[in-house]
């Protein structure tokens, strides 16, 4: 129904139907994926593998609310590769540019790219997968954040 209404973005699709995400995909609607909500009240989770199949663009959030008391997009990176089978990669992608354009802030937020702000995390890791891999553990391998160019955070 959303995407036949124009909506840019699209949340809460644990129902969603074949016929949805069809339209979704037709219409460029970007399925926004709440992995924490659906784990914290045992709600099926979103058919995210048919979405992607079917061509629609996948963002993640943590849909921070009374139920689901997360705001690390770690956490959220991890859960979408355990319970929805995203891969890492997916789950980059669906963290950075695809939430961007989710709120219609791709242009200058989500890639690295010229002209773009420059918010970045720093990680003290062998690969960027440690973000994931390391569940709740984050904060051990991020050294720094930069936010508009600037350093926010650093560790210590």
């Amino acid at each position: 129904m959303g995407a036949e209404l124009g909506a840019h973005a699209i949340s809460h699709l644990e129902e969603v139907s074949p016929e949805g995400i069809t339209a979704m995909a037709q219409s460029g609607t970007v399925a926004v994926i709440l992995p924490t909500t659906a784990y914290m009240l045992r709600l099926r989770p979103p058919p995210v593998r048919d979405m992607i199949a079917g061509g629609v663009a996948v963002a993640l959030g943590s849909d921070f609310n009374p139920n689901a008391h997360c705001l690390a997009m770690p956490v959220v990176m991890n859960l979408a590769c355990v319970t929805l089978h995203m891969s890492m990669p997916e789950s980059l992608v669906a963290a950075t540019i695809n939430a961007a354009h989710s709120l219609g802030q791709s242009a200058m937020h989500g890639s690295l790219e010229r002209g773009k702000w420059g918010n970045l995390v720093l990680l003290d890791a062998p690969t960027w997968e440690h973000l994931i891999y390391q569940m709740g553990c984050h904060n051990e391998v991020i050294s720094a954040v930069i936010f508009k160019g600037d350093v926010v955070h650093r560790k210590k």
